[in-house]
């Protein structure tokens, strides 16, 4: 037996072992991700500015919009203000609708030989975040190394999309939403459903995305 095929056995051998123990570890993640309750990131509150519309500055949380209306405030996002409830973070989540999953991505595998700084390195050159919203995105996927390592490495494997169905999130997405979500949404205010932006991510737009919005995020009118 040659040396070539003999290392091209080894290789082999480790392949297997390595699916067997992703798709051993997926499922083991994907059962526990399951008994987490479903949650609504948009929120009761919202957050809104009285400053014009073409500079918003000034974001404040608001008990509804109706509130805020009555103040004279124009919503920016449902839910709480949060590290990414900047203009700079909004803008870039209107015009990488379509992208930022896949970047995420991308930056997420890098934790896995690189940590965190790895991480808010990639968001910082291949985004553009603030600082604080970088910081609550590298959380958020030193989060789902914890949680869904497995399932979402089983996601890249099989070549999966973001949804199962029109609407019906992958493994990997809904273990990081109902895992990781929460701590995310707290820490950025700011997310693409609560700015009412559709995303390459399919959502229920009735009951996902935010109706409430006064500043024209989601039509590029901002």
């Amino acid at each position: 037996m040659s040396v070539v095929w003999k290392a091209f056995r080894v290789i082999g051998i480790l392949f297997v072992v390595a699916t067997v123990v992703i798709l051993i570890g997926a499922s083991l993640e994907d059962s526990r991700t399951l008994k987490q309750k479903k949650w609504s990131s948009l929120g009761n509150f919202v957050c809104a500015t009285s400053s014009s519309l073409l500079l918003v500055t000034g974001l404040s949380t608001w008990p509804s919009s109706l509130f805020a209306h009555e103040r004279g405030e124009a919503v920016a996002h449902c839910g709480d203000c949060g590290k990414c409830s900047t203009r700079q973070d909004i803008d870039i989540y209107a015009k990488t609708r379509n992208t930022l999953t896949s970047k995420s991505k991308t930056c997420a595998l890098r934790s896995l030989w690189g940590g965190p700084e790895a991480v808010r390195d990639c968001f910082k050159k291949k985004v553009g975040f603030t600082p604080g919203c970088n910081t609550c995105w590298t959380e958020n996927v030193m989060c789902d190394r914890r949680f869904c390592v497995f399932t979402c490495l089983k996601s890249i494997l099989l070549g999966e999309s973001n949804n199962r169905g029109e609407d019906k999130l992958s493994n990997c997405l809904l273990c990081d939403e109902r895992m990781c979500g929460p701590a995310f949404i707290k820490c950025a205010g700011a997310n693409r459903r609560r700015c009412g932006i559709t995303s390459d991510i399919g959502r229920d737009d009735q009951n996902e995305l935010c109706q409430t919005i006064d500043v024209g995020w989601a039509t590029g009118l901002n």
